[in-house]
């Protein structure tokens, strides 16, 4: 690839990068509502003892900034070490920036719309493929990320008593997440997006 090709592609993905964060920015609240009901089902399996609810907060500086709130009630004690539960029927909440939720996509969308293709045929096929894949994603990453900030802190809690519970292992998948690991499966569902639809139109 020669230098003013490396060039263009740069611009293009730039311009792919800025495309997406506005349609993330003008449409977030309309794709984050479309995927409550999954989220809620991931975040069930994620954590069985909580009823959870989500909603959308508008931030007050911006109107089209937003944030999902999970509003989680404890069906059942909790169990954190030898004196201490939290009791059921308790409410307990987090929260995570709508737009930082969607960067995976915004990442993934942006190599799919620059890739080099031959034919509109392909084009629409990794985009197909990128929206599904996107979709997974943001199921893998923000329901851990919301039910893994509460467990943060019911730890916290749990290890200065005595026979404090065992870390639940999705916290370390929040927390790789935040390090960089969002981005990485951004970058890996692109990936695999490319790889299914040669396999695709070779077959």
């Amino acid at each position: 690839m020669s230098r003013r090709e490396l060039f263009s592609l740069t611009l293009k993905g730039l311009l792919a990068w800025l495309v997406l964060s506005g349609l993330v920015l003008y449409l977030g609240e309309w794709l984050a509502k479309g995927l409550f009901p999954l989220l809620k089902a991931v975040m069930i399996t994620l954590a069985s003892d909580l009823a959870p609810g989500l909603k959308l907060v508008k931030s007050a500086q911006s109107q089209l900034d937003y944030s999902i709130e999970l509003s989680a009630w404890v069906l059942r004690p909790i169990y954190l070490n030898s004196s201490h539960y939290i009791q059921s029927g308790g409410e307990l909440t987090s929260s995570a920036h709508l737009l930082h939720s969607f960067v995976p996509f915004v990442i993934e969308g942006s190599i799919l719309l620059v890739w080099p293709v031959q034919s509109w045929r392909q084009r629409l096929l990794l985009i197909a493929l990128g929206l599904l894949t996107a979709v997974l994603v943001v199921m893998a990453t923000l329901p851990a990320l919301l039910v893994g900030k509460l467990e943060v802190s019911f730890q916290d809690i749990a290890e200065a008593g005595q026979n404090p519970r065992l870390v639940p292992w999705f916290v370390d998948w929040m927390v790789f997440c935040e390090l960089g690991g969002c981005w990485l499966l951004g970058i890996a569902a692109a990936w695999l997006c490319i790889q299914v639809q040669r396999g695709l139109l070779r077959t």
